[in-house]
């Protein structure tokens, strides 16, 4: 097998044509450059000798302690996703794309028995890929939903500093995230964008002015943003998170799957073809979504008689206060 697929071409003669002939073809594409390179790393990987067991490693005692506390929760909640995962692609392994997948190809994968456990372990690593996806994608939902919440429960006057509020947790503990995958990965990029969003949460959390005294001294001199400021933030924040989505669309493919590509693949349990028409639908959705927002957010500035009443009310706490 693994003679067979290090020494394939990329010419071949199709006999079969259907409505998924042409996704087949990059699908399996994508599962033969996979297998290749699995194949020169190890000619025996899908059946090894020795089952390499990956061994949990606490380097201080802040490791150990945060091991015994989050592994049991994090590894029950990986077994839950995973057992989705396999009903999903059970699922699809009944549908109309997957039995046009394996008999497009002269049945080889229905046929072949080695055939067959590449192909399963192939989809059983892009699963097992998503799961840590799947995890932060409800986190990120849960907190989103939260805020929602948060917001729409204020009364009318207090929407404006629960947002203020919202908007600087998030930017924190987006920080915060950030600064843990810098901390596993050592990227330097990574490092730059905790320390950015870290200093804008910050700002949220406590905004100020840097004021020069007459004695040519600088001051800094706490504030009150004002509602049109606020609005205006959460619209960068928003858009800036749209912006991160519809690269995720544009820049991933099967060979280095995406989260977005790996959130649509899980929820059809087909990762063997690229979710084209899902992605685009996750992009005609953030798209839309950030036009509304944005449209709300000119009207609140520019034309709700109610924010000149708001502003009104906030004008005493507007004053600075010194430090």
């Amino acid at each position: 097998m693994s003679s067979r697929v290090a020494n394939s071409f990329t010419l071949a003669l199709v006999l079969v044509k259907s409505e998924f002939s042409d996704k087949n073809a990059a699908g399996l594409e994508y599962l033969r450059v996979w297998a290749q390179q699995n194949f020169q790393k190890d000619p025996s990987f899908l059946r090894p000798v020795t089952l390499n067991v990956p061994v949990e490693v606490q380097h201080s005692i802040i490791d150990s302690f945060l091991y015994n506390l989050f592994a049991g929760p994090v590894y029950l909640l990986q077994e839950q996703i995973m057992n989705f995962l396999a009903h999903r692609i059970d699922d699809f392994h009944h549908s109309r794309a997957y039995l046009s997948f394996i008999s497009d190809y002269y049945e080889v994968f229905g046929m072949d028995q080695e055939s067959a456990s590449l192909l399963a372990r192939y989809q059983s690593e892009r699963a097992k890929s998503a799961v840590n996806v799947i995890l932060c994608a409800g986190f990120w939902l849960l907190v989103t939903i939260g805020g929602a919440i948060s917001i729409f429960t204020a009364k009318p006057g207090m929407r404006t500093s629960r947002g203020q509020w919202l908007l600087a947790y998030g930017w924190l503990l987006a920080s915060v995230l950030y600064l843990i995958l810098a901390w596993m990965e050592n990227q330097v990029a990574v490092m730059a964008s905790s320390i950015i969003c870290g200093a804008v949460g910050l700002y949220l959390f406590k905004p100020f002015k840097i004021q020069i005294t007459e004695e040519s001294a600088l001051n800094l001199k706490l504030v009150s943003l004002s509602p049109q400021f606020v609005s205006i933030f959460a619209w960068i924040s928003v858009s800036l998170v749209a912006i991160r989505l519809i690269t995720w669309v544009k820049t991933g493919t099967l060979f280095a799957p995406d989260p977005l590509t790996l959130l649509a693949s899980s929820w059809s349990g087909d990762f063997l073809h690229d979710p084209v028409h899902a992605k685009k639908n996750i992009t005609r959705f953030v798209g839309s979504l950030w036009l509304l927002y944005g449209l709300w957010t000119a009207y609140y500035v520019s034309f709700d008689p109610k924010t000149s009443a708001e502003v009104e009310r906030t004008l005493d706490s507007l004053q600075p206060i010194n430090k």
